[in-house]
């Protein structure tokens, strides 16, 4: 019966693995804000008619959670 040979950690490897790993939780933390402060914009009255037609059927598709924020307490 053959055994595998045993996996000796690569320093560098695993330098890259950590880096990799900071650079997607860097972009995932950075994009989720990005992402609300263009819905909002979206809300916006300045927003083009296109992006605002977008910004409803995109947040109505995810069950309206921008507009809940943006919503003043009380209007619906």
């Amino acid at each position: 019966m053959k055994y595998p040979p045993p996996q000796i950690p690569d320093p560098k490897h695993a330098a890259e693995n950590r880096a990799r790993l900071l650079r997607w939780a860097f972009w995932t933390a950075a994009l989720l804000p990005l992402l609300f402060m263009l819905m909002a914009y979206g809300y916006s009255d300045q927003a083009p008619a296109l992006l605002r037609s977008f910004t409803l059927a995109l947040d109505e598709a995810f069950g309206s959670p921008v507009w809940r924020v943006l919503n003043p307490a009380g209007a619906r």
